[in-house]
């Protein structure tokens, strides 16, 4: 009688059936002749795998295919991107939706990397910028791989990202609006990726103004008054007026300055609007564009300061109503712009590409056009806005961009604007010339 082989834990040993059966057969003879009794106690079995050796390998069972094997999944890997609360992908309403539509494309596309959004606060503590820090020192695993910042925020954050110079080439970035691109770079590194901005400009009745108001002698019609937020601390639309006349900002060590003489130009068109009552009363007490678009809604004035994106969200409530720049003295197109940036926080080379992969992914121009269309915001790059379907709210949209200059700073705002502020509220409160008031604030920069 042959013998069959097994291997267990890898020795390999032979035992004769034959041998084997007769002892069996003398055991069962003696137990019969005996009452049973107790059993002996034994060690329980040990269990052991038993593979055939290749001599008596069963054959499969003809017409029988073998099991399938099931594939391994592969480890999902997470991106983190945080945005502030405004931004925030969510079902609430179309822009987070179409957001949430292209991270989920985004994931489809790259199996085994899922997105993890989280909502932050730009300012204060558990802010983003608070957040940033204490993760990337005490926690750098949960640390965020993209950041979505706005001008300041990008600032303050720049010692913990990473630069998007080596990047993003000339040729990539040629279709970014050039504001935008000044604006996303600190010290000479692209820290940002620009995605969507917002301007100021003007609303005004079409009922009143059949051609849109572009220079100052646009607004002497004498019917009806333009509502500005004179009292506004970082005197934005006052700044505006000074810039498009040729006024800087900085002197030439780049520290605050103004020249009087432009800024008592300014003051002195105020005053003439004054005087001629086309500038509304409430301008003197209004501190943001948020007053004057109201009272432009409740028919208090004719035209008023207002950001681009707040046309757009509700001119379906206004009738009759137009949207332009601010006009200026000669007519020459210039505006202040804002604007949000995607910024690189992860340093892994291989969480770094997927980050990079993801920024180029929601800026690309279809997807940039869509979600800024349903955020009510101006795109920063020509083939997206080319895409939005109304020729009025594009031709609007392309006007404020290419005449877009960045926001100044917060830092700058701050030196500049309490005292320009305080010379406008001087002069139509009828306590200074224009040249005195320019004066006294130019000084009082130069102080600082």
């Amino acid at each position: 009688m042959k013998c069959r082989q097994f291997t267990i834990n890898n020795s390999q040993f032979t035992i004769a059936l034959s041998i084997a059966n007769c002892a069996l057969c003398i055991f069962i003879l003696a137990a019969c002749s005996f009452q049973p009794g107790p059993a002996p106690a034994t060690s329980p079995p040990t269990a052991v795998t038993a593979e055939p050796t290749a001599t008596t390998a069963a054959s499969p069972e003809p017409n029988k295919s073998p099991l399938p094997q099931t594939p391994v999944a592969p480890a999902t890997q997470t991106l983190r991107l945080w945005f502030p609360p405004q931004l925030a992908p969510t079902n609430d309403d179309a822009a987070g939706r179409q957001l949430l539509t292209q991270l989920q494309a985004f994931e489809d596309s790259h199996p085994g990397w899922q997105i993890e959004v989280r909502a932050k606060k730009l300012t204060g503590q558990g802010g983003l910028l608070d957040s940033l820090q204490t993760t990337l020192q005490s926690a750098p695993g949960i640390s965020p791989d993209v950041i979505v910042a706005d001008g300041p925020t990008l600032t303050n954050a720049a010692p913990f990202l990473q630069t998007l110079t080596e990047h993003f080439g000339e040729a990539e970035l040629a279709d970014f609006y050039p504001f935008a691109l000044q604006a996303a770079r600190i010290d000479n590194q692209l820290l940002g990726l620009p995605f969507a901005a917002d301007a100021l400009g003007l609303a005004y009745s079409t009922n009143v103004y059949v051609t849109p108001p572009l220079a100052w002698v646009d607004l002497n019609t004498g019917a009806g008054p333009i509502w500005l937020p004179l009292n506004d601390p970082t005197a934005l639309v006052t700044l505006q007026q000074y810039v498009a006349l040729g006024g800087s900002l900085t002197d030439e060590t780049g520290k605050p300055a103004i020249n009087s003489t432009v800024l008592a130009q300014v003051l002195t068109y105020y005053q003439f609007l004054q005087v001629n009552d086309l500038l509304s009363i409430g301008s003197l007490e209004s501190v943001n564009t948020a007053d004057t678009w109201l009272a432009y809604r409740e028919s208090r004035a004719t035209s008023a300061a207002a950001y681009a994106s707040t046309y757009f969200a509700e001119r379906d409530r206004v009738a009759a109503t137009g949207y332009t720049l601010l006009p200026t003295r000669e007519g020459n197109s210039l505006t202040f712009a804002s604007q949000w940036n995607y910024a690189l926080v992860a340093a892994d080379p291989t969480r770094q590409s997927m980050a990079l992969e993801l920024m180029r992914w929601l800026t690309a121009p279809d997807n940039l056009s869509a979600w800024t269309l349903e955020a009510q915001l101006l795109p920063t790059r020509g083939a997206a806005l080319t895409q939005w379907p109304d020729p009025a709210l594009r031709a609007i949209a392309g006007e404020a961009v290419t005449a877009a200059q960045p926001l100044p700073s917060s830092t700058l705002l701050g030196v500049l604007g309490p005292p320009i502020t305080l010379a406008v509220q001087s002069v139509l409160s009828g306590q200074a010339t224009p040249e005195v008031a320019a004066e006294a604030a130019a000084q009082t920069i130069a102080g600082r």
